[in-house]
This record gives structure tokens, C-alpha cells and sequence, in this order.
């Protein structure tokens, strides 16, 4: 009896759009906050109770952004690298080899699956370094426009690398599936 889901499939998914959906929903909530919490002047009046909370949601995103790297380096990378036995002509369950396989998907290794494995990395840093300076610097990030900034640039970047990311990862799964 097959299954609806295989265990590879449900971690792919955990992953994909559990992990890195939450981490995406984060990094653009952060992002308008930061716009949004801004004082009308530059060292206006900053409620701490708000600052405190941008500051928990970066901490939040950061840890969000750690799982999916790590359950995405750890759990389901490895399945999908998976060398199949000399012969076999069914690649399907090997989505690395299915790919480079055939002309027309192979990119989706070498440039997909290769930014895959290391650009996730970089984001998470930045995610955790915005959210170092959050919590370091609470109400005075929002009133320091200088500071403001710097954090959203942290934010933003880390947001484009992710969606490009989960892009790319969309990509993939579509043509080679963990099943």
C-alpha cells in the first residue's frame, strides 16, 4: 500500500513550508515594522513595549531561519544526493541524478541546488545579527535612524536571499521531487 506522503515528502515539506514559510512571513513582518515603528522624527519617542516586541520577532526569525538551514542541510539534503545503484534507468527516486540526467534540467543542480546549499547560510547569519542588534539595542534601533537602517538592510537582504532561495527550491521540487 502506497503512502500519501513519504517521510522524505513530509520533511521536504516541514522544511520548505513550515520553516522557511515562517521565516519568510518573519523577515517581511520585520521589515514593515521597522518602517512602521519608526518615530516621526529621528529621536522621537519610542514605546519600549513595541521595540521589545520587533526585537523578540528578529530573535524569532533568527531561530526560524536556523532550522530550516540546519533540518535543510541535515535531513533533507542528504536523501536528495542520494547515488543510485550502476543500471538503474527509473531515476525517480534520486533528484540529484535525475536532474543531471537530462540537458534541460541540469542547471537546476549546478546553479539551483548549489545556491541551495550555501546562500541559506549567509541569510540565517544576517537574520541572527539583525536580531543581535535588536535585542542589543531595543528602543534605541527605532529611534536611531542610522541604526534603523543598518537593521533593515540586514532584514532585506536576508528576506531577498531567502525568497530567491525558496524560488529556486520551488524549481527543483517540482521537476525532482523527494518522494
Amino acid at each position: 500500500m502506497d503512502l500519501l506522503f513519504s517521510g522524505r515528502s513530509i520533511w521536504t515539506m516541514v522544511h520548505g513550508i513550515v520553516l522557511g514559510g515562517a521565516a519568510l512571513m518573519g523577515l517581511a513582518a520585520a521589515l514593515f515594522s521597522l518602517r512602521a515603528m519608526r518615530p516621526a522624527t529621528d529621536r522621537g519617542v519610542v514605546d519600549e513595549s513595541q521595540a521589545q516586541l520587533l526585537a523578540w520577532l528578529m530573535v524569532g526569525v533568527a531561530v526560524m531561519l536556523w532550522l530550516t538551514v540546519i533540518v535543510g542541510t541535515y535531513v533533507t539534503f542528504p536523501p536528495y544526493r542520494a547515488t543510485p545503484p550502476e543500471g538503474l534507468t527509473d531515476l525517480s527516486a534520486y533528484p540529484r541524478s535525475l536532474l543531471r540526467a537530462n540537458p534541460q534540467t541540469a542547471w537546476l543542480h549546478s546553479v539551483a541546488m548549489e545556491t541551495k546549499e550555501h546562500v541559506p547560510w549567509v541569510a540565517a547569519m544576517l537574520a541572527t545579527a539583525a536580531a543581535f542588534i535588536g535585542m542589543r539595542y531595543r528602543s534605541r534601533m527605532l529611534g536611531d535612524a542610522m541604526l534603523r537602517r543598518v537593521t533593515a538592510t540586514l532584514v532585506a537582504i536576508s528576506f531577498a536571499l531567502v525568497a530567491a532561495v525558496a524560488l529556486l527550491g520551488v524549481f527543483i521540487n517540482k521537476v525532482a521531487p523527494l518522494e
